[in-house]
């Protein structure tokens, strides 16, 4: 059962509806699994802890008490080649939320295709999950997880950052108001002005990047982000590569 379930009303009127748990093997299993039954968008599940949190690839996700791990679930009536877009939006939602809270003089950017740093050290993560239904998207599943109270080794802790105290909660609340907020945005207006925003943050942009597919490795410029957000790797002999998936290295 969770410990609690909250009705959370956006300025936007657009509704979370907050489930907390104590624990949970994973937040983003727990949503999926309940997304094929109806589940509501705006459902957010949160837990104090996991067992078996994870982020890209797999990879397990630390996940101590103290920090903030949730998972929205989000219907968009888009197609399926706008799904990625997303990222974009739930990034400047967490680097809105956590703008309120760092102290001046930290450098805050966000790295393609998921994570938040902060000088270089990652304090947050994001992780999308989908369902297609043939061309349309039937649902998104956004998995966040940020370090507010504790960080692994070579990762940065919110709480570290900051002149004042974070509780998780009200930390939660602030990232789901500017989600709320940027969703409606990205429904309205498109991709373009999220583009825009997350490339005036953007991690490397114009320096020489690494990128590892499964196939190869090669070295280029980040250039920029094409409209649906694919990386645009200028390569040293002349034209463009367009990166939908991969791992990137600055």
């Amino acid at each position: 059962m969770p410990l609690a379930a909250i009705p959370y009303l956006m300025a936007n009127m657009m509704e979370f509806d907050v489930h907390t748990y104590a624990s949970l093997s994973s937040t983003q299993d727990y949503v999926r699994e309940l997304a094929e039954e109806g589940l509501p968008e705006g459902t957010v599940i949160q837990a104090l802890s996991q067992t078996k949190g994870r982020g890209r690839h797999g990879n397990a996700w630390t996940s101590p008490l103290g920090n903030l791990y949730l998972s929205v679930l989000l219907r968009p009536n888009c197609s399926a080649d706008r799904a990625g877009q997303l990222a974009f939006v739930v990034a400047l939602a967490l680097s809105a939320a956590i703008e309120e809270f760092i102290a001046s003089g930290y450098r805050k950017t966000l790295k393609w295709p998921n994570d938040l740093l902060i000088d270089n050290q990652k304090i947050a993560g994001i992780l999308l999950e989908t369902e297609l239904k043939k061309e349309s998207l039937a649902w998104l599943v956004a998995g966040i997880g940020v370090n507010v109270m504790s960080a692994p080794n070579g990762a940065v802790a919110l709480k570290d950052l900051s002149e004042r105290p974070v509780p998780v909660h009200p930390f939660r609340d602030r990232v789901l108001d500017h989600l709320g907020r940027y969703y409606a945005r990205w429904q309205v207006e498109g991709f373009a002005p999220i583009r825009e925003e997350w490339l005036a943050q953007a991690h490397g942009l114009g320096d020489t990047v690494r990128v590892r597919l499964p196939s190869e490795t090669f070295s280029g410029i980040f250039a920029d982000l094409d409209e649906a957000g694919a990386l645009l790797v200028s390569l040293p002999e002349g034209g463009q590569r367009k990166i939908t998936a991969g791992d990137v290295y600055f």
